[in-house]
Order: C-alpha cells, then sequence, then structure tokens
C-alpha cells in the first residue's frame, strides 16, 4: 500500500497574515509535522490569499495524487473527500489537523466554514459610492 502524500498551504495575505498572525499556524504545522515524522508524506507552504479574508488564518489541505508533478505553479483541487480549505486556524487546530487529517485521512469537517455569502442588493442599499452623497 503506498503511502499518502499531502500538500498544505497556509495564507499568509494581509488579513491572514499581518492581522491574524498566520505564521504561528505554519510554525505549529512545521514543527507537529516535524515532530511526527510526517517530512517525507507532506509539503508545507505559504500561499498569498484564498479569498476567505474574514474567515483566516486558512489552510488548505489536498492530496498530492500520483503522477502529479512536485512543482506546478496552480494545481486543481483533489478529488472530493481528500481536499479541504481549513478555517479561522490557530496552533492548537493545526496540531489537530496534522493528527486526523496527514496521519488519519480524516477531514476534520468542525473546522471547516462555508463562504461568507456576497452582499446582496438589500445590503447593498442606501450605500454610496467615491463622491456620492
Amino acid at each position: 500500500m503506498s503511502v499518502r502524500r499531502y500538500k498544505v498551504l497556509v495564507c499568509r495575505g494581509p488579513e491572514c497574515g499581518d492581522r491574524r498572525d498566520s505564521r504561528r499556524v505554519y510554525e505549529a504545522f512545521r514543527q507537529t509535522i516535524e515532530s511526527r515524522g510526517l517530512g517525507d508524506s507532506v509539503e508545507l507552504g505559504w500561499q498569498s490569499c484564498f479569498g476567505r479574508c474574514t474567515q483566516g488564518p486558512n489552510a488548505l489541505v489536498r492530496e498530492i495524487q500520483a503522477g502529479e508533478p512536485a512543482f506546478a505553479f496552480a494545481a486543481l483541487p483533489g478529488p472530493r473527500g481528500v481536499t479541504a480549505l481549513y478555517n479561522r486556524l490557530d496552533p492548537l487546530k493545526a496540531q489537530r489537523i496534522v493528527a486526523e487529517h496527514l496521519e488519519r485521512g480524516v477531514i476534520v469537517r468542525d473546522l471547516i466554514e462555508r463562504p461568507a455569502p456576497l452582499a446582496g442588493p438589500t445590503e447593498l442599499a442606501g450605500k454610496t459610492g467615491p463622491g456620492e452623497r
């Protein structure tokens, strides 16, 4: 049986990185991956933004598929059930993701939120743009 391989990308955009200190989340992933001996099966990196700033810090965990190039500028999400975008992370949640998702292959569903709804016409009513009164 082959060993599952994963890629973990932690957001470092201005909201997640500067305002919500995603570096602590990244360091928790790095230390936990190392202490559990998963360095050969997990790639850890940074992502500039996932577009879910209000729910950050965020991290994408996806399984690396067989035959996938070791380096790619972008890759499509993996099959459903092996990819998760985790939200509102802190170091303890990162440790939990390593133990459950990266070691056991089980997505930690309670750490995933739906995207925040976009503002609709009702929410935009009465708001003015630049130069308007």
